[in-house]
C-alpha cells in the first residue's frame, strides 16, 4: 500500500529547512509531523527556545514558522510497512525541495538523521551536509541531552533563533 507524506510547514521565509525522511504510521494517523509522542523533535524545538512544551499541534507548527524554520520530508510517498526508515520501499521524492529552499531564502538545510541525508542524495542530489542526530525513538545511540546539544548548536546559529535565545 502506498502512503503519502505531508506538505511542508513554512511561513513566507525561513533561514533553516529541516528535512526528515517520511512520517511514521503514528504521525500519518494523527496527521502531524513527528506525531509519535516518543519522538523528541518537538521537545527539542521548545527546549532550544527555552519555552514550555505545548502539546497543541498548531502551537508547535507556529513555533517553527515564528522562528524562521521550515519543515518537510525528503520522501513524498512510498510503501512502508513500519516506522523504520529501512522499510521505505519504492520512494517518490519531494524533488522541489531545492525550489522551496530558494523561495523561502533558506541558508541552511538540516537533516534529521543520516537516513534523511542519504535519501536526499539518492533521490534529489548533493547538498551541504549538516546531519543531526535523529530525534526518532529508534535512535538510542544518543541520549536526549546529546540530541538537544547538537540541535541547539546548529539552530542557534540561525539568526531568527539568536533573536529569541
Amino acid at each position: 500500500m502506498r502512503h503519502y507524506g505531508f506538505p511542508p510547514i513554512a511561513g513566507k521565509s525561513a533561514g533553516v529547512l529541516i528535512l526528515g525522511t517520511f512520517p511514521s504510521p503514528v504521525s500519518r494517523e494523527r496527521g502531524e509531523y513527528y506525531g509519535n509522542p516518543q519522538n523528541s523533535f518537538w521537545r527539542i524545538m521548545f527546549e532550544v527556545l527555552g519555552l514550555p512544551f505545548e502539546k497543541d499541534y498548531a502551537a508547535k507548527t507556529g513555533l517553527l514558522i515564528d522562528h524562521g524554520v521550515a519543515l518537510w520530508d525528503v520522501v513524498e510517498s512510498c510503501e512502508a510497512a513500519s516506522a523504520a526508515d529501512t522499510d521505505i520501499k519504492n520512494p517518490l521524492y519531494n524533488t522541489d525541495i531545492p525550489g522551496l529552499a530558494a523561495q523561502l531564502g533558506v541558508r541552511r538545510i538540516l537533516f534529521n538523521g543520516g537516513n534523511a541525508y542519504t535519501m536526499y542524495r539518492r533521490g534529489i542530489g548533493e547538498t551541504g551536509r549538516l546531519v543531526l542526530p535523529s530525534t526518532s525513538p529508534a535512535n538510542a545511540r544518543y541520549s536526549f541531552a546529546e540530541k538537544l546539544a547538537a540541535w541547539k548548536k546548529y539552530l542557534a546559529e540561525n539568526e531568527s533563533f539568536l533573536l529569541t535565545l
